[in-house]
Parts: C-alpha cells; sequence; structure tokens
C-alpha cells in the first residue's frame, strides 16, 4: 500500500482539529463603533414594588412659623380648606385634624388657635365657626391677596370688587372689603404706610368685628 494516501489522511485530520481549536478572532466582539447597536438599557423596574406613596397635602396645610412658603389652600368667604364657616367645634376640629387651644363653650366668643399657627385665629361665636384672621404672609386670600402687600396691590388684584373704609385705630390705614353673598366676605387691613398687616374672612356680624371677641 502507497504511504502517501495515509500521510494525506492524517495532514487532513490534524488540520481539521487545528481550525477546531483556533481562537475567535477579534472582529468577532462587538467594537466601539458597534456599541450604539447592543441594546444597553436595564430591564424595566417592576412598578408595583418601586412606587413610593405620594403624600397629599391637609386641606389645611399652613408653613411652621419663620418658614417662607406659602400654603395652596386659601381663606375665602366659605373658610379655609375643608374648614367651613358654620361648623360646630367638633366638626372644626375633624376637619382641621387638630383640636383648638380654649375651653370648649356654647355660646359667647371665643378666638381660638391651633398648634403651629400662632398668626392664625379662629373665631366662634354660639359654638359655631364664624371668622378666620391671618397675620402671615404664608397664607393667601381667595383671589391672591396677603399680608405684605401693598394697597395697590390689593386694589389690582380685586379690582372693582373693593369697598374702602379709614382704618378705626390707625391713621392712614385702611379697611379693604370683598363681600360675598349672604354677609359673607374679606377685608384687608394696612398700616399707614399702605401695607397689608392682617385679613380676616368670615360672615356676617363676625366679619365685621374690629376687635374680634374683646
Amino acid at each position: 500500500m502507497s504511504r502517501r494516501p495515509i500521510l494525506t489522511a492524517l495532514l487532513t485530520t490534524l488540520l481539521a482539529a487545528c481550525q477546531q481549536s483556533a481562537p475567535v478572532p477579534a472582529s468577532a466582539t462587538p467594537d466601539a463603533a458597534d456599541a450604539g447597536s447592543v441594546d444597553t438599557q436595564p430591564a424595566a423596574a417592576d412598578s408595583s414594588t418601586n412606587v413610593l406613596p405620594v403624600k397629599k397635602p391637609s386641606a389645611t396645610d399652613v408653613p411652621m412659623p419663620g418658614t417662607t412658603a406659602v400654603s395652596t389652600t386659601t381663606v375665602g368667604a366659605a373658610g379655609f380648606g375643608a374648614l367651613h364657616f358654620g361648623m360646630n367645634r367638633s366638626a372644626a376640629e375633624h376637619a382641621a385634624g387638630s383640636v383648638f387651644n380654649a375651653p370648649v363653650q356654647s355660646s359667647g366668643c371665643q378666638q381660638m388657635r391651633r398648634a403651629g399657627q400662632p398668626d392664625i385665629a379662629y373665631l366662634f361665636e354660639d359654638g359655631k365657626l364664624q371668622r378666620i384672621d391671618v397675620r402671615t404672609p404664608g397664607v393667601l386670600a381667595d383671589g391672591g391677596g396677603h399680608v405684605g402687600l401693598s394697597i395697590d396691590e390689593i386694589r389690582t388684584l380685586y379690582a372693582g370688587k373693593l369697598t374702602e373704609q379709614p382704618h378705626k385705630y390707625v391713621q392712614g390705614g385702611h379697611y379693604l372689603k370683598i363681600a360675598g353673598a349672604n354677609g359673607s366676605g374679606v377685608i384687608f387691613e394696612t398700616d399707614a404706610a399702605g401695607k397689608v398687616t392682617s385679613f380676616r374672612a368670615g360672615i356676617a356680624p363676625a366679619l365685621d368685628y374690629l376687635e374680634g371677641c374683646s
């Protein structure tokens, strides 16, 4: 038997084995130029386990003393958020989510406050919420008025809705009233320089008391 066919067969077998064990060429791995075609985005997170709870603000959230934040809930002819004029004390405390700092009485006039709100007074008459007085720039009245604005800014905000009277106790000051339905309304008070120092909202006759309960 000739040796040439045997040698040829051996060489063919060795060549095939070498080709199977040869390393993959570098070109088989995507280079930087091809990186844009590869999907590198991470898998979407399971929203059912990663959603953070959203805290809804209380209807009567107001800034704590010393802060500059402005409450998005306004004080107006109807009340203050979930607090409505005409509510008894129990209903008002439930709506506010906190208690008032005065003893309970069923008759007469009381001005009360809530913890953290030294510049907001709640006037109850004969056991019913009748008026809210505000002395902080952090709380807005319906329409955008607030403590610290000038009298001209109030006139602009409430053009055609205001009635003005001289202040009884501050020479050069004013009362600026926006009347609502059924004796309700908002009254801004200014100092001699024409700056709003306070405002109140409520229903008659309590709205027009100049000294609150005193």
